[in-house]
């Protein structure tokens, strides 16, 4: 219960947070502030005076605050002391989520300042120009990955409000873009501007991801060009927001940008008849190279492939990359049928055994749901994830790499030997953000430590035990025998599981192309893809 003295106490230091919030130009007299103000705080939790909640609050503010401060000082001490305070917010059980996620966001910027701090005196001492990056980057592959996780949980939750995740989202596309992960990050940016529309920064940054991606000359080009130019005006007319968000010098970045004036399409929509095609175009999952929309009006409209692939004369005709890139865009669309299906199913039914199922199960009295649309689910989320392997697989024998193809998954492939170095014979463009770190990166990312925790966890459990659907309390992924999951959670691994093949598919295809643009062509013979009839 909360004393007088408690209260009073509360109130002063909530008076001296505020003050200190007009020291933050002198960052160092800041930290000596906070640094009070939080040995004050603490000494309330002890007491028991006041509402340990309304402690914690104050605590996140103060991690916020010493955060900031610190990073504008450049010093790492400083910033690994705001962290611990953060991290004792993200402990503390009795918080509600919001607050978990705010410090999980203080977290994100601490780490990405951490991080960018360590690049400077790397480059500083080894004179290392900005384009290397890439390769400390990938040495220091862990810190980024924390990064990720944290901004993604800050972007998730519900607890927070769009301005907050907003920022959060456009931080994670940031950090996915700078590895070249362009696929992932214009979704970040393009959620991030669904969650505040009045991001400007987001569209700024989603302009220049397509800018870029014009220059490389890989994709649909007049597409890009017309999508650029629509984040590019949006981005000029909320400047006053991305001064709030980014800061002057960011706002005359997108200010400096200029529009192409291209006719091409901003979105080919499909049939708005169609569930199949809207499903699609609402999660992403078209497997085409168009950021939005199915790409083409055309039958075929998912038309991801390679257009040209140079061989040397005698090798075989037309090359394997061919047959690869089939099959595994076959198996894709059939992942992404059976998904839909198995969905579509599961909500006619009313999460009630489907009237097409023709199964008879035995009622298991643990309100679990059998039959053929959470099994659909299931097998589609699987077969998504036993995609990457074959990507890697198809990368292993196009390029050359030597691999046993019984040996190769998807996660240890691209790293040469477990090291941070990406495997020799891929193509590293010079600029760094090429599809070999993306891959790289990406392989890093999918375990129950990064950004796609759901996808790898589940397919396991999926392939080597007995997972299933029930309306009462989950279990979640274990390693047991038997595990039940929620539809939602089901729902969304499979969603995110199709998105990550999706992205991994698109960077084989420039990773071949990047390997084309550096080869001797006067060595060579280009042989065109010709459709299948």
């Amino acid at each position: 219960m909360e004393s007088r003295e408690g209260r009073q106490k509360f109130e002063q230091l909530a008076r001296e947070i505020k003050d200190c919030s007009r020291w933050m130009r002198q960052p160092r007299v800041a930290m000596k502030r906070l640094g009070t103000i939080y040995i004050g705080l603490h000494e309330l939790i002890d007491s028991g005076s006041v509402d340990p909640d309304k402690c914690i609050r104050m605590l996140l503010r103060l991690s916020s605050l010493q955060i900031d401060a610190a990073c504008d000082a450049s010093d790492v001490d400083e910033i690994e002391r705001g962290m611990v305070w953060a991290q004792e917010v993200l402990d503390e059980e009795s918080i509600e989520e919001g607050s978990k996620a705010s410090a999980a966001y203080n977290l994100a910027n601490a780490l990405t300042s951490i991080h960018y701090l360590a690049w400077t005196e790397h480059r500083a001492k080894t004179e290392t120009k900005a384009d290397k990056r890439a390769p400390f980057r990938l040495r220091e592959r862990e810190i980024v990955r924390r990064t990720r996780v944290l901004n993604a949980r800050a972007a998730k939750s519900s607890d927070l409000e769009g301005f907050a995740r907003s920022t959060a989202l456009c931080n994670l596309g940031n950090s996915l873009d700078e590895s070249g992960r362009w696929v992932e990050a214009y979704q970040c940016y393009a959620d991030a501007i669904e969650a505040d529309p009045n991001n400007g920064n987001a569209a700024g940054n989603a302009a220049e991801l397509l800018r870029r991606r014009i220059n490389r000359g890989h994709g649909l080009l007049g597409h890009y060009a017309a999508v650029y130019d629509f984040y590019l005006k949006k981005a000029k007319d909320l400047r006053r927001q991305t001064v709030a968000i980014a800061g002057e010098e960011t706002a005359i970045r997108w200010d400096s940008l200029e529009p192409t004036g291209s006719p091409g399409h901003i979105s080919h929509e499909g049939d708005k008849l169609n569930d199949y095609q809207m499903w699609i175009k609402q999660h992403r999952l078209a497997l085409t190279l168009a950021v939005e929309g199915l790409g083409s009006d055309e039958p075929r409209w998912d038309s991801a492939s390679l257009k040209s692939v140079t061989v040397r004369l005698g090798e075989p005709d037309p090359p394997p990359i061919f047959s690869s890139m089939n099959v595994l865009k076959a198996e894709f669309l059939t992942a992404r049928r059976l998904a839909f299906s198995g969905e579509n199913m599961l909500l006619d039914s009313l999460y009630k055994q489907h009237h097409e199922d023709t199964g008879w199960y035995a009622d298991t009295l643990d309100y679990s749901l059998y039959g053929e649309p959470p099994a659909m689910l299931i097998l589609a989320q699987r077969a998504s994830l036993d995609l990457l392997d074959k990507i890697a697989v198809a990368a292993n024998e196009h390029f050359q790499t030597g691999l046993n193809p019984g040996n190769i998954t998807f996660r240890s492939y691209w790293f040469d030997n477990g090291s941070g170095a990406i495997r020799k014979k891929l193509p590293l463009p010079v600029d760094g953000q090429g599809a070999a770190i993306a891959l790289a990166e990406l392989s890093f990312d999918i375990c129950p430590e990064g950004l796609y925790p759901a996808a790898q966890t589940l397919r396991n459990a999926g392939t080597h035990r007995l997972v299933h659907l029930t309306h009462g309390e989950a279990t979640g992924v274990t390693e047991n025998t038997h595990s039940t999951v929620d539809f939602l959670e089901l729902i969304h691994a499979c969603h995110e599981s199709l998105r990550v093949a999706r992205a991994a598919y698109i960077y084989l295809i420039d990773l071949v192309n990047e390997k084309e643009a550096e080869g001797k062509k006067e060595q060579l013979l280009s042989l065109p893809l010709h459709e299948q009839m």
